[in-house]
C-alpha cells in the first residue's frame, strides 16, 4: 500500500445522487494522480434501511441433521461454496465441516493435530479457486480439494494472520510485524506478501498499520477502543483500510492503489463518560470459582490505559459478492447488545446506508441474496446459519 496520497484539487468528475438539483451532491468522485477518490457526504438511502437481512433462517445447519457432525462450537467461519456447499470452520475440534446445499453432512477434513492437514487451532478458511485452504494459528496452512482429500501442506511465515485468494493461484497474506518488548500504548504493523499456492513468496506489495497493543511487565492486553486494520479482496483486488478514519482503499495486485473511499466527516469522537464506561466494562468482568477479586496489577494497567479521543471507525469489513463493501461497526465492552448497522458502501463506492444485523448474529460471508454467519442462543449454542438478503 502506498503512503497516504496528498489531495490536489484537480479536474472533478461528479457522480453525484442527489434528490434536488438545490442541494448538495450526496457523493463526489474524482480523480487525483491516477486515483479515483470517492468521497460521500450522505447515505443514498437516507434515514431508511436499503436492505434487510431475514430475522428466521433459511438454513440452520445446527438443526438440519444429527449427531456430532451437527453439533459446533468454537466456529470461526462459514462460507458458501461455487458448488452451493457450505463449509464451516470449527475451531473445537478443529475441522473444516463441508455440507450440502440442504445442510446434510458430507464430510470434513483436518482434525487436532500437528500433522499434515490438522490444526492446533483453527483459525480460518479461504475458497481458493477449486480448493480450500485452512490457516492455523501459526501461519501453517493446508490446502484441500474438492472432495476435501489434502492436497498439501504448507508454512510460508509464521506471523501469516490473514490470507485472501486473489486469482491465477496468487493470494495475498497479511503478516505481523510485532514489537515485542515494548511497554505501554504500540502499534504493531502488517506487511502485505503475495503467496503462491504452494507457499512460494511471489512479491511484498505494500504494508498496513496494524492493530494496536498495551503491554506492561506482566501483561498485554487490547487498549481502550482498539484500533485495527483490515482486509479482504474481490477479484484480483485487494481491499485494505486502517479503521482510524472512515475510509477504504482499493489495490491492484501489484500494491498500487486504485480507489480511495471515504466518508470525511464521519462522527468518531469520544466522550470523557464513554471511555469511562469502557474502562470501568473491563473491570466488571466475571471472576473464576474461588476469586474473589480482581489481580491488582490488571486493576492498575486498567486504569493506566489511554483515553483515547476517537472510536475505530470500524471493527471488520467483508466485500459481498457484488464487490459492495460493508463495514461492521466498532462495539466496545460497555456497548454490546443489540443488532448490529453495518455500514454499506456500493460497487461504486458510494455510501449507500445501513443494514441493521440480527443480534448474537456474526457475519462471516455475504452473498448477492443470502447471508452466512453464525447465530448464537440463549444457551450459548452455535447455530451456522444462512439468512436471506433483501436488496431493493
Amino acid at each position: 500500500m502506498k503512503p497516504p496520497v496528498t489531495l490536489p484539487i484537480l479536474t472533478a468528475l461528479f457522480a453525484a445522487c442527489s434528490p434536488s438539483g438545490d442541494l448538495p451532491p450526496l457523493s463526489v468522485q474524482r480523480d487525483s494522480a491516477g486515483i479515483i477518490i470517492v468521497e460521500s457526504f450522505a447515505p443514498a438511502w437516507g434515514d431508511s434501511a436499503g436492505w434487510r437481512v431475514g430475522a428466521e433462517p433459511l438454513l440452520d445447519l445446527a438443526e438440519s441433521g444429527t449427531g456430532d457432525a451437527h453439533y459446533f462450537n468454537l466456529v470461526r467461519e462459514v462460507r458458501r461454496l461455487p458448488d452451493g456447499g457450505i463449509v464451516v470452520a470449527n475451531r473445537g475440534s478443529a475441522e473444516i465441516r463441508k455440507f450440502s446445499a440442504d445442510g446434510e453432512f458430507v464430510g470434513s477434513a483436518g482434525g487436532s493435530g500437528e500433522g499434515p492437514g490438522e490444526f492446533t487451532n483453527l483459525q480460518q478458511i479461504e475458497l481458493a479457486g477449486d480448493s480450500l485452504l485452512g490457516l492455523d494459528w501459526d501461519g501453517r496452512m493446508a490446502i484441500f480439494g474438492r472432495d476435501l482429500g489434502l492436497v498439501h501442506t504448507m508454512w510460508p511465515d509464521p506471523e501469516v494472520s490473514e490470507v485472501r485468494y486473489l486469482s491465477d493461484g496468487i493470494m495475498v497474506a497479511e503478516i505481523l510485524v510485532p514489537e515485542h518488548g515494548t511497554l505501554g500504548l504500540a502499534r504493531w504493523p502488517s506487511v502485505l506478501v503475495l503467496f503462491d499456492l504452494e507457499g512460494v513468496a511471489v512479491d511484498t506489495i505494500g504494508w498496513t498499520p496494524g492493530f494496536e497493543e498495551y503491554a506492561t511487565d506482566i501483561l498485554s492486553m487490547a487498549p481502550l477502543f482498539r484500533k485495527s486494520s483490515v482486509l479482504d479482496s474481490h477479484g484480483d483486488r485487494i481491499f485494505v483500510g486502517s479503521s482510524d478514519h472512515m475510509q477504504i482503499e482499493e489495490l491492484n495486485p501489484s500494491g498500487d492503489t486504485v480507489r480511495i473511499l471515504r466518508i470525511p466527516d464521519y462522527p468518531l469522537a469520544l466522550t470523557a463518560e464513554q471511555v469511562r464506561a469502557e474502562r470501568d466494562a473491563r473491570l466488571d468482568i466475571p471472576l473464576p470459582p474461588g476469586v474473589s477479586s480482581l489481580p491488582p496489577y490488571y486493576v492498575e494497567a486498567v486504569e493506566d490505559l489511554p483515553s483515547p479521543e476517537t472510536r475505530p471507525a470500524y471493527a471488520g469489513m467483508l466485500v459481498d459478492a457484488t464487490g459492495a463493501i460493508w463495514l461492521q461497526p466498532f462495539r466496545g465492552f460497555s456497548e454490546r447488545g443489540g443488532s448490529e448497522p453495518w455500514l454499506v458502501l456500493g460497487p461504486e463506492g458510494d455510501w449507500l446506508g445501513g443494514v441493521d444485523i440480527p443480534e448474537d448474529f456474526w457475519v462471516t460471508d455475504i452473498g448477492v441474496d443470502e447471508i452466512l454467519g453464525i447465530w448464537t442462543d440463549e444457551l450459548d449454542v452455535q447455530h451456522p446459519q444462512v439468512r436471506h438478503l433483501a436488496r431493493r
